[in-house]
């Protein structure tokens, strides 16, 4: 098991629904959930797509790195994650 930070921005309107399916995806992949923060709606730098307003998230949790690209791609297939970065932490 390694430790995982996950930084996602969300598309504004249905951010609850969408930390949710998040939290749902890392269980269903045996990701333990250690800390969770909530940045809040931000501007973006440069528009993705024709959304101009983000919601930052950022997860901390624990699981296998085997499963971390199936994460990555599970969150690319959600329209409502505009970005995402997984990236191993230290400890």
């Amino acid at each position: 098991m390694r430790n995982y930070e996950i930084t996602n921005i969300l598309r504004e309107g249905n951010v609850e629904e969408t930390k949710s399916a998040v939290k749902e995806l890392l269980s269903k992949y045996n990701f333990t959930i250690q800390g969770e923060e909530d940045w809040g709606s931000k501007r973006l730098w440069h528009p993705v797509g024709q959304d101009e307003q983000g919601h930052f998230t950022l997860i901390k949790c624990s699981g296998s790195p085997t499963e971390v690209a199936k994460i990555e791609h599970e969150f690319k297939l959600n329209v409502n994650i505009l970005k995402t970065l997984v990236i191993r932490a230290n400890g």
